[in-house]
């Protein structure tokens, strides 16, 4: 075998493992936030962005997984009457090459959640991986390590992210993350973000 062969024999040996260590974190987290934590999972599957037309798209890298709070009260499409909680696991940026894995944890609030479709599909990426990192939020640091993120167009958040009113996150390696810190990790960062205004 050549070297270049052999490369990237290497390189889909490491995509598939990652892959495989991202689905046991999401799965982890769903199971751990029912029995040790205030929020449940609202999403099945996970949200991603896929396209057959553009080839950044033929290999997922991008995952995110929704919670909500359990004792927010139920609407009737299914949603609760609360913030979004996001927990999304970026393995590289298009934007930033130099970027390593990271991790967003974020909240997002709306107007009117009530007026929601019952369901989110995996196709809704966008409307939770854009607002973090898009040009039409303004993006401004609130304490040592939370981020907010405001629409600049009341318009422009009504059409593309299923208008949002305002996202708080935070951003970590996803590396620091593991089995005996998820707790604290993942829904410990999603409390600091609870009592924001």
């Amino acid at each position: 075998m050549n070297s270049v062969d052999e490369n990237i024999r290497n390189a889909f040996i490491a995509v598939h493992e990652t892959h495989n260590n991202v689905n046991k974190l999401m799965e982890y987290c769903r199971t751990i936030a029912g029995e040790k934590t205030n929020y449940i999972s609202v999403n099945g599957k996970f949200l991603k962005w896929q396209s057959s037309s553009n080839y950044y798209g033929w290999c997922i890298d991008d995952f995110i997984l929704l919670f909500q709070r359990e004792t927010d009260t139920m609407l009737k499409n299914g949603w609760r009457d609360g913030p979004i909680y996001a927990m999304e696991i970026m393995l590289s940026n298009d934007e930033d090459l130099e970027q390593l894995p990271t991790i967003y944890l974020s909240k997002f609030e709306y107007e009117d959640i009530a007026s929601w479709e019952k369901e989110t599909s995996p196709s809704n990426h966008q409307h939770f991986y854009y607002p973090t990192k898009a040009e039409d939020m303004d993006i401004q640091m609130i304490g040592e390590e939370i981020y907010l993120a405001t629409p600049k167009m009341k318009e422009t958040a009504d059409q593309y992210y299923a208008g949002v009113r305002k996202v708080s996150f935070v951003q970590l390696p996803l590396m620091s993350v593991n089995a005996e810190n998820v707790v604290e990790t993942i829904f410990g960062n999603f409390e600091k973000l609870y009592p924001l205004n």
